[in-house]
């Protein structure tokens, strides 16, 4: 992911890089620690990645800096690591990277925006925030994303983008009301008494808002965020009686699962002053300033409804999980039942058609191919149709699953299948 935003980027284009390694993994030195404790084995994972290397290779040239401004390139790339937090699958700690990231971002003095006309802004600024995992390609370069999210001219521009292919709703967010009832997601909610009543500061007139009805709203941990809401989340968090800090109480005492999918869609969808940076669709349901775009980040998902033995059932195939990526990820396992499901190949169709400018999951050792084919880059023309213009999606073959499914069996070792055989038909004769 890191190469792939790095060296598709536009040298003028400042980009602001932070990344966040897990807790349990670490970022301790080889060279200051040299213990070889069992338990902590884990503790250099980063110090030995390939990541590791990649990152100290950039900060030794002139295109990557750190934020304290050490290199003397304006246009350098600000690159940090960090790891702070340990979070765990389906509990509030999932945010805290996010909501770290946010606060570096908005607090660091070199970042400041100016706070009157007659300061002057920083160098190191930044329009639009995003969000992305590990497991994340790009599908276009990262000077067209840039292009994009422009703020005056981009068609992404000022915009709040807090939802993945899989919400129910697309590019706006889905109210907890409109899952049927019996859904899991509605279900879960409702059972803990949420969404409910609650009092806070309004940050944008000052005013105390009591028993106020927030409405729930699920949409994706990935997202890409204006600066402006960026910094009212921040200080809503800052604020003891701030909407976010008061929001994030609720939920962690009432012990409520998925809030990476609900706290930054719930916060967008009950703060009015950013009702305006909502996406804009047309009547089938794309982006409005950008037709061919259905969603931010295209992910496979299986939400659905039990059927009558109370079992979730996928609807189409997926990728399995070779053995040799448990091996290569240090026991990390297969994808949860309901997803998100590793990309590969198969699903270049239903990508090119979506029009996102990100995909995950990906991993080189579920399927390569798809790894080495992104980001694409826009021809002269579009191959669909003449007459208009081209698109960087226009680039993606239009392969889909075979309707019939597909298995991928193991190459054949001819002498054990000859032997196999033999001794089947040797059972057979002797019974």
């Amino acid at each position: 992911l890191l190469k792939a935003l790095m060296e598709t980027s536009h040298p003028g284009n400042t980009a602001i890089i932070l990344i966040h390694v897990d807790k349990r993994v670490g970022v301790a030195s080889r060279k200051d620690d040299s213990s070889q404790d069992e338990e902590n084995k884990n503790k250099f994972l980063y110090d030995d990645s390939p990541l590791k290397k990649y990152v100290d290779a950039c900060l030794a040239t002139p295109l990557c800096t750190r934020v304290d401004g050490s290199n003397s390139n304006e246009n350098a790339t600000i690159l940090e690591v960090s790891s702070h937090f340990s979070p765990e699958w389906s509990k509030w700690s999932m945010n805290d990277p996010t909501l770290w990231a946010m606060d570096y971002l908005s607090h660091h003095p070199l970042l400041q925006r100016a706070q009157s006309r007659n300061m002057t802004s920083p160098k190191l600024s930044w329009d639009v925030f995003i969000n992305l995992s590990g497991d994340t390609l790009p599908v276009i370069s990262a000077q067209r994303i840039a292009q994009l999210f422009e703020p005056n001219q981009g068609p992404l521009g000022n915009t709040n983008f807090v939802t993945s292919s899989s919400c129910v709703t697309g590019l706006l967010p889905t109210s907890i009301y409109d899952f049927p009832n019996g859904w899991m997601k509605r279900v879960h909610y409702f059972q803990r008494h949420i969404p409910k009543k609650l009092s806070y500061v309004d940050l944008t007139t000052g005013e105390y808002l009591i028993d106020d009805e927030i409405d729930i709203y699920f949409g994706s941990q990935w997202m890409a965020l204006t600066r402006d809401f960026v910094e009212f989340v921040v200080r809503s968090m800052d604020h003891p009686n701030g909407l976010g800090n008061v929001l994030k109480d609720s939920m962690v005492n009432t012990g409520v699962s998925m809030t990476d999918e609900t706290f930054f869609a719930t916060m967008l969808m009950n703060s009015p002053s950013f009702e305006h940076t909502l996406p804009v669709l047309n009547e089938v349901g794309a982006l409005a300033r950008f037709p061919t775009m259905y969603a931010l980040r295209y992910e496979r998902m299986d939400e659905n409804t039990p059927n009558a033995w109370g079992e979730f059932r996928s609807v189409e195939p997926l990728y399995d999980i070779p053995p040799k990526f448990s091996k290569n990820t240090d026991g990390e396992a297969a994808a949860k039942p309901w997803g998100p499901y590793f990309l590969g190949v198969y699903d270049l169709g239903n990508i090119r058609d979506s029009g996102a400018i990100f995909i995950r999951k990906v991993s080189s050792t579920v399927d390569e191919n798809l790894v080495n084919m992104l980001p694409v880059v826009r021809k002269s023309e579009s191959p669909r149709n003449l007459d208009l213009p081209a698109w960087e999606w226009d680039e993606l073959p239009d392969i889909n699953w075979p309707s019939l499914g597909v298995k991928i069996k193991d190459p054949f070792v001819w002498r054990y299948y000859d032997e196999a055989k033999e001794q089947k038909e040797n059972d057979y004769n002797n019974e």
